[in-house]
């Protein structure tokens, strides 16, 4: 600041002994009023502030004795869009990291190539997902796109349908819904014959949650009841693991009136994760992309 308030007043690299920034700021009141009459509001406060480190404060409104104060908002745009941030989450943290402002109609991210880089992390495509602007003005919305990306984009959700095109992330593990009667077993069973296993028949009979391939272990999660809880060993869940990302009891899993089977997160940390393909940003939402997290700020 000091550089550029001599650089200004004396039109070049200053040689002598260097001025206070009070001095400066004189100086290009002067010249400013006598090159068209404007003059900074406030230079002498400004400049008392400057030395001392501080920023000014507002003067008070003179208003009656008894009538509120009225309250002053800072200033926005009221043609162009604003301008949200996405903040690269810091490994374990949960609200601050790298800043990119989007001020592109779209912008990418991707381990190759995109706005956003992830070079280091193998689980994020080349090019894996987009944040695109539709509309314009205040009237505008931001929208994420999935583009096809081999291990998917998730949202940290409060409420999610499940169905068994799209995986979860609960605590360390990756799960996908299997509805009640599908049996993983008839794929690789030769035409025209049938399981004789009555066990294997039955363990169909209940919607699962069954852990993907990324998982080591591969276990299957029964939803053995119209409601259940989901959490830790020891704590009243009906469906349970030993996860140190898990809460004591993480989520609900319930079926409703259709039929159709609903996951509700419950406060924790690390939250539910659901896949999507399509989804509208809001405020303080959050989303992954291979092993990195995002918090989108309208």
């Amino acid at each position: 600041m000091e550089r550029s308030i001599n650089q200004a007043v004396n039109g070049g690299a200053h040689t002598g002994p260097r001025p206070s920034p009070a001095s400066g700021i004189a100086a290009m009141s002067q010249r400013n009023s006598a090159d068209g009459g404007t003059v900074l509001e406030s230079l002498e406060r400004v400049a008392s502030h400057l030395a001392a480190g501080t920023r000014p404060e507002p003067v008070a409104a003179v208003v009656p004795h008894g009538v509120p104060q009225p309250v002053q908002e800072p200033f926005r745009p009221v043609i162009r869009p604003a301008v949200p941030r996405l903040v690269i989450l810091d490994d374990g943290d949960q609200a601050g990291g790298e800043i990119v402002r989007l001020r592109e109609a779209s912008t990418f991210v991707g381990r190759d190539e995109g706005h956003v880089r992830l070079p280091h992390d193998p689980l994020v495509s080349g090019r894996h997902a987009e944040i695109v602007r539709q509309g314009t003005g205040h009237g505008s919305r931001w929208v994420l796109r999935d583009l096809g990306s081999a291990n998917g984009t998730f949202v940290r959700c409060g409420r999610a349908v499940l169905r068994p095109d799209r995986l979860l992330i609960i605590g360390g593990r990756r799960l996908r819904f299997r509805p009640a009667g599908v049996m993983p077993e008839e794929a690789s069973l030769p035409a025209g014959t049938r399981l004789m296993d009555a066990a294997a028949v039955a363990s169909t009979s209940w919607p699962a949650l069954v852990e993907t391939a990324q998982s080591a272990g591969g276990r299957e999660f029964l939803l053995g009841g119209a409601s259940l809880f989901l959490g830790r060993p020891g704590c009243g869940n009906a469906v349970e693991w030993d996860d140190p990302l898990l809460a004591p009891r993480h989520a609900r899993v319930f079926r409703g009136a259709t039929g159709g089977w609903t996951i509700e997160a419950l406060p924790s940390l690390n939250g539910v994760w659901m896949q999507v393909a399509e989804v509208e940003l809001a405020d303080l939402c959050r989303f992954q992309c291979g092993e990195q997290r995002f918090l989108f700020l309208a």
